[in-house]
């Protein structure tokens, strides 16, 4: 799982990790979560949990309510290695709008 860390916590689901980052707890954007690490919704699937998707017997698969706490101990967290902002809000997409651009210019400069 790639995670982020948000500065909007509520509106995203956070996870909290034990010393080795394993996913030992997960909160889908609940009003006081226990921190800033977000689960950033990009994730390296074991051809095992494609079986349990399947046993499900869904049409519609929700990974944050249906799979996630199923796998609680068994997924290890990697944090992001450049930008990610949730844009699920309109505040959030503005901000994506003024902070990408000057992410991509101070990201040109680092590699000249």
């Amino acid at each position: 799982m790639l995670t982020f860390e948000t500065d909007h916590p509520p509106s995203c689901g956070i996870v909290e990790l034990d010393a080795d980052s394993i996913v030992v707890g997960f909160h889908e954007k609940v009003p006081d979560p226990p921190g800033r690490r977000a689960n950033g919704a990009v994730y390296v699937l074991d051809p095992s949990v494609l079986v349990f998707l399947a046993s499900l017997g869904k049409d519609t698969i929700d990974l944050s309510t249906d799979v996630l706490p199923h796998f609680l101990g068994r997924i290890r967290a990697e944090p992001l290695v450049g930008y990610l902002r949730d844009i699920g809000r309109p505040e959030s997409l503005a901000r994506a709008q003024e902070e990408f651009p000057r992410y991509l210019q101070h990201r040109s400069r680092l590699r000249r």
